[in-house]
């Protein structure tokens, strides 16, 4: 487990306590539990007071919902001016990451991202769920948001009413509205890169800026702080010309490798609206088959440049490393089903047509069987291999195979 996933595991801790009060004792509290462990719930979807997923049981399936209040517009206010007190905090946000002090449940003078028992309740499309009592549906949905909330916070954040987009701008607001205020540390991703697309959209959130009231006559100069909208804010522009200052410094100093990611670059230009139209020069540059490069934008577009590496290989594994991830995967599954093998690096499940593999990045990738030997790359890739499995078993059951 990665120290972002250790730092947020408060947050799904608080989760599963309300959770398991709520549901007072029910038996379907533990058979809900089943129904997840074996991939029964699909996509989870949120919106402001709900999060909710179709589940899978008996041969049928059912809508189930678990309702939860919304924080209001004080308490978002008084947890985005703490937030905004937390350099490290500013710029995980910026990033488009969840801060870890997010998953303290007393933060920010009380106020909890995770629910209270007493205000979460269910329904769902059958019988039981109709009369708001809770399901084995609606439990098992429980659950899985229980398991994604380590890597996915923003289950809650939606459903009490925020976006991390949203947060990301109002904290923004609170440290450039301070006098004097140092805005942090850079607000660089996991490789330490300024992504211009993050600072764009935050730009998407800023108020309209009036025109200035100018006198033609009397003006000589004109100075703006930030450019108009959508562009993103003087500071914004700032760090982003201080970072690749940097590199360009490092690079013609030749005291370190060049911090850059070739293929990773050739596939976010592929993954563009007129990415198709380069397809044939990237597979001169890269010496990637065309079939090969489509793929690997499909894993480009789950995981980043990490999904695109793990779609054309594996990341090596040692022994002791993939037999634990085996045993994590068995333990996770129903009595009965097929054998997962060790295949090279990555873990396979020939007879359900499903398989993970290790990132550069430490995570697991899950894939699927799309013809007799060429795998394709499925959305949910994971620090935990037995969630990794069962969000390609969630793809493969959706995706038919194709002769």
């Amino acid at each position: 487990m990665t120290g972002t996933a250790r730092s947020l595991a408060p947050l799904a801790g608080a989760w599963k306590q309300a959770f398991h009060l709520a549901t007072n004792g029910s038996g379907s509290y533990g058979k809900g539990l089943n129904l997840a462990r074996n991939g029964a719930v699909a996509q989870i979807q949120t919106q402001p007071g709900r999060i909710s997923a179709a589940v899978a049981a008996k041969k049928a399936t059912h809508q189930a919902a678990i309702h939860l209040p919304e924080l209001t517009a004080t308490q978002w206010d008084t947890l985005a001016a703490k937030l905004a007190d937390d350099t490290q905090a500013v710029a995980d946000l910026v990033a488009n990451r969840i801060p870890a002090t997010i998953a303290d449940s007393g933060h920010a003078g009380g106020i909890s991202i995770a629910p209270p028992a007493d205000g979460i309740t269910f329904s769902c499309s059958c019988p039981a769920g109709r009369a708001h009592r809770v399901c084995d549906h609606s439990a098992a949905l429980g659950h899985a948001i229980a398991e994604r909330l380590t890597n996915s916070p923003s289950l809650l954040l939606g459903a009490r009413g925020m976006t991390a987009r949203a947060l990301a701008a109002h904290v923004r607001d609170l440290v450039d509205g301070a006098d004097g205020a140092d805005p942090g540390p850079l607000p660089a991703d996991t490789n330490g890169t300024v992504r211009a697309t993050q600072l764009y959209a935050l730009a998407a959130h800023r108020p309209p800026q009036l025109p200035p009231d100018l006198d033609l006559d009397a003006v000589s100069t004109l100075t703006w702080s930030d450019a108009p909208l959508p562009g993103p804010r003087a500071q914004d522009l700032m760090w982003m010309a201080t970072d690749a200052a940097a590199r360009a410094r490092t690079l013609l100093a030749g005291t370190a490798a060049a911090p850059h990611d070739e293929l990773a670059g050739i596939l976010r230009i592929l993954a563009s609206p007129d990415g198709a139209d380069h397809l044939e020069a990237a597979q001169h540059a890269t010496g990637i088959p065309e079939a090969t490069l489509r793929a690997t934008m499909i894993g480009y577009r789950h995981g980043g440049p990490a999904g695109a590496h793990a779609t054309l290989a594996a990341t090596p594994g040692t022994t002791d490393v993939l037999e634990r991830a085996r045993e994590t995967v068995h333990a996770s599954r129903a009595v009965g089903l097929g054998t997962i093998t060790i295949d090279g690096s990555a873990l396979t499940d020939t007879t359900a047509g499903v398989q993970i593999r290790p990132g550069p990045d430490g995570r697991w990738y899950p894939f699927t069987l799309w013809r007799a030997d060429e795998w394709r790359p499925a959305p949910g890739a994971c620090d935990d291999p037995a969630e990794a499995f069962r969000a390609a078993r969630r793809a493969r059951a959706a995706r038919p195979l194709r002769r």
